[in-house]
């Protein structure tokens, strides 16, 4: 509204209008306006816009214009100014267009400035703050006078404020905060608040303190001076000047205020009042403001009252990750704890020990995390936590509690090797440490034997044993050292283990007792202790053991002994047992009642049962032993032609049987009886020509020489010797000293000594004696040295000879290096031979063993279940043979398609060993599951084998690969990704498929 003093002014201003003035149109022109001024200062507006229209209308209908009149010309420009003044107080959309024409059409008029001045006035009432600017700033600070220029300036400033261009408002109100003005109190107001908001603490503090007093701010500044004070650390100001105006005030901020003093007291860990305060605040903020420092506060105030379940509610807003967000998960943590959630503690412990604001609290959350991670059984988690602790930490006051939580992970842990590693670099290990290295010693060497590392197994055992803290573990680590003594061949420590084991008071409780009896037993009869053997083998069989094949054996190894200790009717009744329960055995204990009968000079009777044994098991691995020992009894009896008619016979059948060298020689020896010398000649020759290394071969040498000699022939026996490569006997010396170099290189280790010295040793002796062995261990020799097809042709000659002490041995190394080159056709050729000549049952067993495997891996269904069948039946399958064998039999019935046996075989084997082969049906499993589409059930599988067969890295990168298959179909990329990247950045083995697999696959979901 125009002030009083501007309109009459303007009505003094008419008393000295002309007389000419006073005609008709200028009359009428005069006294619209005046009525129009008058009905304008009575704020009627639409009234008073009439009229000034009138006067405009007048002007424009005129045909009679006066002389120059300034006075009219100014009331006709005032008219259109009022015009658009009252269009503004009305609120018509044409105000603005009204004063641009006004002060467009008359820039010079005295009310132009007021036009911008009353228009900024309108558009502020409006709260249309850029309006305002605009119009505003056309004035200049010297336009208005007086209470117009204060508030001309003050709305601009506070229009510059509202538009948050501080900088600007503030300018204007640094002037205005130092006036004498109706604005001066709102001047300093604003300008604290914006030094407030831009940090500007010192000043602002001084312009709130300056409104102390003021009613106009008496409800808002306190509370901007007690966060000045907060702000500067004045905790006790804060206090001494805000809680008396909360009490006796009601202010504006009074919830902020609460949460500042609430924030002051807890500040000086007063909680007690901290929590009143702060529980004023929030009941009356209602969650609308409270921040994360609020969050963090509450909550840890809540918890030092133990009030832990508000202090859960609290400390669990907590979201960005802050220093209070670390101090408040350690408390939340504690407070889950007080709650008994020890999830959730973990949670939050193992969110503090991820941030690094506060080392102290860094370390108390990677403390906790273990030791929650440790009882909840994440086990590889709460190990990996405290070797991580122990690393980072080693001068920390928690480092011995850390080593005493982590020998009671390591009680529990299935990662041995880890476990030994750690507990080995703790120095003066307490007690409680030992009885855990005891019993992980114990276990990895258990984990050794049954991946038939025995001389790594012997060295855990006897680390175990080093370490007594639990007697009945001790028992049983000397009860398995001993079983891996016996198994390297170093029997008589292994009987030494066995009777130890046997004086143990613990032992008497393991289910281990009584089948010691049969271990020693073994480990005895290997070591020549034939007694011995005896006696622990029928201790043995008047226990309690229940699985036949054993007590079998046990009888059959009793009658052995009892015949090596030529206490022969002993050994028959034995051996009579075997054959009257008609075991698998009874072929071998046929045999050996034979031999017993013709040691007791009962001939007949010895020809009468091998005869026997021949007829019943005509496919026995005895068969060749009966078929020479029949005609050896004859010749013995001295019905010759009888006899050398069975030795031919022999010969013919089983050409490469080890006896036909023997067959031959008793020929020889029949025809000299026979007096047939010529013919004993040829047959001893051949002996020397075709079984040189045999023993047979000296003797037949020996007999050459005596039918030379008896026939005064001894130039002709040195020149036949000459030829032979026995008998030169200082080459022989020769010879045989040069090998074994060559051998002693090899035993030691040195491979490629060993190679060099063998192609000497040829070179040196073409026609050498240790010919078979010397190109044995340079075949085994190139094998270390990775020169695997190098060594084929030296393993390909000794197998052209069948008679050789190395046959067998190089059928297993040559069927080794074929089957690690996947060459399966290949190795299946020579472990078919194995399986079908050897003599000794551990190489039979090796030979179904892999046969069974390279079919498998042909993907021949029926053939593997066939060498399964074999393996199941044969009573020298070990545990671990078995548990194979049911691994591979769940491979062919996935080919064949009966999943449900295959699931069958698989859980059995998952379920009864820790070994690499109880990961692999594990992880079988696991597989069946996701293919099924049971992802759940297929990831919950796949943690069991990382959990509990951490030892076997393959199986376990393998199964990650899996788990992050699981995740794919579950629709959790994140967690595939990340398992997928923790494979690539933890596995180590780059000569697997493991590493080139998770790559792919995690480049695959990434282009996702």
């Amino acid at each position: 509204m125009l002030r009083k003093y501007t309109i009459i002014t303007l009505i003094i201003g008419l008393l000295s209008i002309p007389a000419f003035a006073q005609q008709n149109a200028w009359f009428d022109l005069n006294k619209h306006y005046k009525s129009g001024l008058e009905l304008l200062e009575s704020g009627k507006f639409a009234a008073a816009s009439n009229q000034f229209n009138n006067v405009l209308n007048i002007d424009k209908k005129s045909s009679v214009k006066a002389e120059a009149n300034l006075e009219n010309d100014l009331i006709i420009e005032n008219s259109h100014y009022f015009v658009a003044l009252c269009a503004l107080e009305l609120g018509n959309n044409d105000a603005e267009s009204l004063f641009l024409h006004f002060i467009n059409s008359y820039p010079a008029n005295n009310y132009t400035k007021l036009a911008f001045y009353h228009v900024g006035r309108y558009y502020f009432a409006q709260k249309n703050y850029p309006k305002v600017i605009e119009w505003l700033k056309k004035l200049e600070d010297n336009d208005l006078i007086g209470k117009e220029s204060s508030e001309y300036r003050y709305k601009l400033a506070y229009s510059y404020f509202e538009i948050k261009e501080f900088d600007q408002s503030k300018a204007i109100f640094v002037q205005l905060k130092n006036e004498k003005s109706i604005y001066n109190e709102q001047s300093i107001y604003y300008f604290a608040y914006i030094s407030y908001l831009q940090k500007d603490y010192k000043r602002a503090l001084v312009e709130f303190e300056r409104l102390k007093g003021s009613k106009l701010y008496e409800n808002s500044y306190p509370y901007y001076i007690s966060a000045l004070y907060f702000l500067d650390n004045r905790y006790d100001d804060v206090l001494n000047y805000a809680i008396p105006i909360l009490k006796s005030s009601k202010q504006l901020y009074e919830t902020e205020m609460f949460r500042i003093v609430g924030a002051s007291y807890f500040a000086k860990s007063d909680y007690v009042n901290a929590g009143q305060y702060f529980d004023n605040f929030q009941q009356k903020d209602q969650g609308k403001t409270q921040n994360n420092q609020d969050n963090y506060q509450i909550g840890y105030t809540a918890f030092k009252l133990k009030k832990y379940e508000k202090a859960i509610i609290e400390l669990e807003k907590l979201e960005t990750a802050d220093e209070y967000f670390q101090s408040g998960m350690i408390a939340l943590g504690e407070s889950f704890l007080k709650t008994n959630n020890k999830q959730a503690a973990r949670s939050a412990f193992f969110k503090a020990s991820k941030l690094d604001f506060d080392r102290q609290l860094k370390e108390e959350g990677l403390f906790n995390y273990a030791k929650l991670s440790y009882e909840l059984e994440f086990h590889q988690v709460a190990l990996d936590a405290t070797q991580l602790f122990i690393k980072t930490y080693p001068q920390s006051p928690k480092l011995d509690p850390a080593k005493t939580l982590l020998s009671e992970i390591l009680l529990t842990t299935k990662n041995y090797k880890d476990a030994i590693d750690i507990l080995e670099t703790i120095p003066n290990r307490n007690r409680e440490a030992n009885e855990v290295y005891q019993k992980v010693t114990y276990y990895r060497g258990l984990e050794f034997y049954n991946e038939r590392a025995f001389q790594n197994a012997i060295s855990m055992f006897m680390r175990s044993n080093k370490n007594v803290e639990d007697d009945e573990m001790h028992s049983l680590s000397t009860y398995w050292l001993a079983e891996a003594m016996y198994e390297v061949r170093k029997f008589g420590e292994s009987v030494d283990n066995f009777e130890k084991f046997m004086s143990l008071t613990a032992s008497k409780k393991t289910e281990v007792f009584n089948y010691a009896h049969y271990a020693l037993a073994y480990a005895a009869f290997e070591h020549e202790n034939y007694r011995k053997a005896a006696t622990y083998f029928a201790r043995f069989l008047r226990g309690n053991e229940k699985d036949q094949k054993t007590i079998n054996d046990a009888i059959l190894r009793l009658a052995d002994s009892h015949f090596v200790l030529k206490d022969y009717d002993e050994a028959l009744v034995y051996y009579n047992r075997i054959i009257a329960s008609r075991t698998s055995s009874e072929d071998y204990a046929l045999f050996q009642r034979g031999m017993i009968q013709g040691l007791q000079g009962q001939n007949d009777l010895k020809i009468a049962t091998h005869k026997s044994l021949l007829q019943q098991f005509p496919n026995s691995n005895y068969s060749d032993d009966a078929s020479f020992e029949i005609p050896y009894t004859y010749f013995i009896k001295s019905d010759f032609e009888i006899s050398k008619t069975g030795l031919s016979e022999l010969i013919q059948k089983y050409p490469r049987s080890s006896y036909v060298p023997r067959a031959l020689i008793t020929i020889g020896l029949v025809e000299l009886n026979q007096d047939n010398e010529e013919a004993a000649l040829t047959t001893f020759k051949r002996v020397v020509s075709e079984y040189t290394t045999t023993d047979e071969a000296k003797l037949a040498l020996e007999s050459i020489k005596n039918i030379y000699l008896q026939n005064s022939n001894a130039s002709a026996f040195l020149d036949y010797a000459n030829t032979t490569s026995i008998g030169n006997l200082s080459t022989y010396e020769q010879d045989n000293i040069t090998f074994q170099a060559a051998n002693n290189r090899f035993l030691n280790g040195d491979y490629q000594g060993t190679f060099e010295s063998v192609n000497a040793y040829f070179d040196k002796f073409p026609k050498a004696v240790h010919d078979k062995h010397a190109r044995f261990i340079r075949a085994e020799s190139l094998v270390k040295l990775k020169r695997p097809n190098d060594a084929i042709p030296d393993y390909e000659y000794i197998l052209n000879d069948w008679t050789s002490d190395y046959t067998e041995r190089a059928l297993i190394s040559i069927s080794k290096i074929y089957l690690a080159q996947k060459k399966y056709n290949e190795a299946i050729v020579h472990l078919k031979k194995l399986e079908l000549t050897s003599e000794y049952k551990s190489n039979y067993s090796f030979a179904v063993n892999n046969l069974m495997e390279a079919y498998s891996n042909m993907n021949l269904p029926d053939e593997t279940l066939q060498y399964v069948k074999f393996i199941r039946e044969s009573n020298k399958s070990s545990e671990e043979d078995l548990f194979r064998a049911g691994l591979y039999s769940a491979k062919a019935n996935l080919i064949i398609g009966d999943t449900v046996q295959a699931v069958k075989d698989l859980t059995e084997v998952a379920e009864k060993t820790q070994t690499v082969t109880g990961a692999e049906a594990k992880y079988n499993l696991a597989h069946i599951l996701y293919m099924k589409g049971q992802y759940k059930t297929s990831l919950a599988t796949a943690f069991d084998l990382t959990n509990e067969m951490p030892s076997h890295d393959y199986w376990v990168a393998k199964t990650y690969i899996l788990i992050a298959d699981n995740y794919v179909k579950m629709k959790d990329v994140f967690q595939a990704k990340s398992t997928l990247q923790s494979i690539i950045e933890n596995y180590e083995n780059e000569e697997d498929d493991i590493l080139v697999t998770a790559q792919e696959k995690l480049k695959k979901l990434t282009k996702k």
